[in-house]
């Protein structure tokens, strides 16, 4: 319920005075005996003579009209419902249909005392469905406490079954408002077999071999023969024949990566009679099958410990194979082109020959020559001042843009080893851009440790120290990891060894892989012959999934909208097709991408009820398994969450109301008109 009044910032006093100054003006003017009008009138005119002059004498005192507003907030009761696929899996649980009836009436229950409102994992939702793919409780509740802040919250009563699949749990987490929790599920583990984890390269190289190592657990089955499957378009193209034993086992196969492109593969498991849910007995996976490795040339005077860092992380991955040549030690490389090169004690004098490529990383060290550098790239350029060196850290740049970092990793970066670098003055020019800045103690300077150059046809970067091996050691020293220098060395080269698309028309999705339910866009570029955007071009886009259905869209391009939104597809691998006409010239491209299906809710089926008795006893809450939940709605009733008062004040100036100067413009032309019908004027 509201309600809502006005007052007045002046004193009574002077409000007082000025109904007294109105109405003297009113009887000076209208208490003379003669008139040519009745008494009753001319009380009247000297009542709109003294309301008018009251009303303006009142805006000279320029008050302030505050409005007060008293709003009561009902206690909220907000039902937090865990909507996972994994609540209807188990067929000897409570089905779903019980559950939303329970939720229905407890709701209608509440409602004669609290404000009940139901939020799931997905938000907001009036109509639940029990069909999301994964459970993080903990991400519910804090978006309820973060949504409802401020607000007049009784209680919030968690429905779930207590899996968890993703987010932290909420039992080491505390919340500011009590927490009743519904127990759904059976904590009794299901007689079942699952299929609990599949191990797979993403990327695979045509030709070669990959491996597919899934894991198994299984109760109530101890003994008996599974087959196992790998199944590729309706087609087995793999199979194994195990005796399971208590406990998790492991399968493995080695399959071979023919064709290129995105592979959808089926782990199916036999279905054996009794089990609580066959919904875990297959998994997808996908791989992407490409051509071949890139090739990386390091080019070295001599050796140093740089390289071998560089590439035990280069080597470590299926993705890159480097070939090292350092003149008198190696045979010099017959390939002349390479995917990119690594040049240590860059700028030294050493000619190593004509070797080829779009992406260089320079890495200067003691041998490394400042003006040829100067001879070799254009976009940075280092005034030396004197022979000196500073020891320097490097400083994470947040703004750069070329790829991203995982950035919960920079703060390693702080325990570096400092690095040699020449003591000068560092300026650059043209596209470039700034990974990581060199740090002196603790100020950061605007000298460039790594950047990154692009002008569309050449990329490169620039490391003008040597001496890295040192981050790898240290960060596996006091880590027991050294991920950020591994992500840091593979993503540098990655990025410089991506070729150069000149394509003139360019079809890609902004994902390789996307997730079941998310929307997928495919982005477009169009380019005239000297390779500038142009816009105003009848694209067709056709998709056809894995059974050979075909869609097709069609889109004139702008420079506000070059992208075709899909919508949310069913999970598989799709094959993309895109064709325009530049200038008569017809042009296409193919390419494909997959939708994966979140396969996780199915794995483990055993409810978790401890953990929410444990949410519950942490926040002044209770516990009550699904068959008891009717007592649920009585006991919150029963605890009479008192509803809260909040007022809210407005103010504003009485001169600002229009209103007012149009009463007093009234009440003096209406007494204008009168006296001038009646002859006083």
């Amino acid at each position: 319920m509201d309600n809502s009044w006005y007052s007045f910032d002046v004193s009574p006093i002077w409000v007082f005075v000025s109904l007294i100054a109105a109405l003297g003006a009113a009887v000076l003017l209208y208490a003379r005996k003669a008139s040519p009008w009745s008494k009753s009138l001319n009380v009247f005119m000297g009542f709109l003579r003294m309301s008018a002059v009251f009303l303006i004498l009142l805006l000279l005192l320029n008050p302030l009209l505050q409005l007060n507003v008293n709003r009561t907030e009902t206690p909220l009761v907000i039902m937090a419902v865990d909507n996972s696929e994994s609540i209807g899996l188990r067929s000897e649980a409570a089905n779903t249909s019980d559950v939303k009836a329970w939720i229905d009436k407890t709701r209608k229950d509440l409602e004669n005392k609290y404000q009940p409102i139901v939020e799931t994992l997905s938000g907001r939702e009036d109509t639940i469905f029990f069909d999301e793919k994964t459970t993080n409780l903990s991400s519910l509740l804090k978006r309820v406490e973060k949504v409802y802040e401020n607000q007049n919250i009784g209680a919030v009563v968690l429905v779930s079954d207590g899996i968890i699949n993703e987010g932290q749990s909420p039992a080491y987490q505390t919340f500011g408002f009590p927490v009743f929790t519904v127990g759904l599920g059976d904590t009794i583990p299901p007689r079942d077999i699952a299929i609990r984890n599949v191990r797979n390269n993403q990327v695979a190289y045509q030709g070669n071999q990959f491996p597919i190592s899934i894991l198994l657990s299984q109760k109530g089955y101890d003994g008996l023969p599974l087959a196992v499957e790998v199944i590729e378009n309706g087609r087995k193209i793999a199979a194994q024949e195990i005796t399971l034993h208590p406990g998790a086992q492991e399968v493995n196969f080695l399959l071979d990566a023919q064709s290129p492109g995105i592979r959808r593969l089926t782990i199916a498991v036999q279905e054996k009679e009794g089990e609580s849910s066959y919904v875990n007995n297959q998994q997808d996976i996908y791989i992407d099958v490409i051509e071949g490795k890139d090739k990386i040339l390091i080019l070295a005077p001599a050796p140093h410990p740089d390289i071998n860092a560089i590439r035990s992380v280069l080597n470590a991955t299926s993705n890159y194979e480097t070939v090292l040549y350092i003149p008198g030690i190696h045979e010099r490389p017959a390939e002349k082109k390479f995917d990119a090169i690594i040049e240590h004690q860059a700028f030294s004098g050493h000619q190593y020959g004509d070797f080829e490529s779009t992406g260089k990383w320079y890495i200067m060290g003691s041998s490394s020559n400042v003006r040829n550098m100067a001879q070799t790239i254009t976009y940075l350029s280092i005034s030396l001042k004197g022979n000196g060196k500073d020891k320097v850290r490097g400083a994470y740049n947040s703004n750069f843009s070329k790829f991203k970092i995982s950035e919960e990793l920079t703060d390693r970066l702080q325990n570096y080893p400092p690095i040699e670098v020449p003591f000068g003055e560092y300026q650059l020019v043209g596209p470039t851009e700034v990974l990581l800045y060199q740090q002196i103690g603790s100020i950061t300077t605007e000298r460039p440790l790594l950047v990154f150059f692009d002008d569309g046809s050449q990329k490169s970067a620039v490391t003008p120290g040597a001496g890295i091996w040192q981050w790898k050691l240290q960060e596996a020293g006091s880590e027991e990891n050294s991920e950020f220098f591994e992500e840091l060395i593979l993503k540098t080269v990655q990025y410089l060894s991506i070729k150069v698309n000149k394509d003139r028309f360019v079809v890609k999705p902004r994902a390789s892989n996307y997730h079941i339910g998310e929307r997928v866009f495919m982005d477009t570029e169009v380019y005239n012959e000297i390779y500038e955007r142009a816009y105003g071009n009848t694209i067709q886009l056709s998709i056809t999934d894995e059974n050979g259905t075909q869609t097709t869209y069609e889109m004139v391009d702008s420079p506000v909208n070059s992208s075709f939104n899909l919508g949310a597809l069913e999970a598989g691998v799709y094959q993309f097709k895109a064709t325009t006409t530049l200038g008569g010239k017809a042009f296409s491209e193919t390419g494909s991408f997959a939708i994966r299906d979140i396969q996780l809710e199915g794995i483990n089926l055993t409810a978790d009820h401890n953990m929410l008795r444990s949410v519950a006893e942490k926040n002044d809450g209770l516990f009550y398994p699904f068959s008891l939940a009717d007592q649920l709605g009585e006991d919150l009733i029963s605890k009479s969450y008192k509803s809260i008062i909040k007022t809210s004040k407005e103010t504003f100036p009485l001169i600002n109301s229009i209103w007012v100067i149009l009463l007093i413009a009234g009440l003096l032309g209406t007494e204008w008109f009168l006296r001038k019908y009646l002859g006083a004027y």
